[in-house]
């Protein structure tokens, strides 16, 4: 039970996250057009144009990070994983206090809640299968004592 709503916790991350991600994506194309179009010093609108798509492409890389962790836990420490819901919920923060819309930012809450939950949820590590004995794969191997 604690392991499938680890995995629902995470899933449930990547899933909001990617949704935010690609939501940026789609309004790149409209965030180009207004800055052509705003008088804005090129400087200005060429680096707002790369944090734009950074954040997007930084929302689906942890997104699918979080996808692979919730099937394979163990292949990426859960501090990684906390800190990076931790970076949600400053994102969402900042998409509270600077931008108009706020589902956007409830979206990251979202993410970040979840991903924080799975986190308290993490699986324990399985114990390593002990290996055979030399002898005993020898002595099969051979086919007699």
């Amino acid at each position: 039970m604690r392991e499938t709503s680890f995995r629902f916790c995470m899933l449930i991350g990547a899933l909001a996250l990617g949704g935010v991600a690609i939501f940026y994506l789609v309004k790149y194309v409209v965030l180009k057009i207004a800055l052509d179009n705003s008088g804005v010093q090129p400087f200005i609108q060429h680096s707002v144009q790369a944090m734009w798509l950074s954040f997007s492409c930084q929302g689906l890389l942890i997104g699918l990070l979080y996808l692979l962790v919730a099937y394979r836990p163990h292949s990426m420490s859960r501090e990684v994983i906390v800190l990076l819901g931790l970076m949600q919920l400053m994102e969402a923060v900042l998409l509270f206090a600077l931008a108009v819309g706020q589902t956007l930012a409830m979206l990251l809450v979202v993410a970040a809640a979840f991903v924080l939950l799975g986190a308290l949820l993490w699986p324990k590590k399985l114990p390593a299968t002990p290996a055979p004995p030399a002898d005993a794969a020898r002595q099969g191997a051979s086919g007699g004592p």
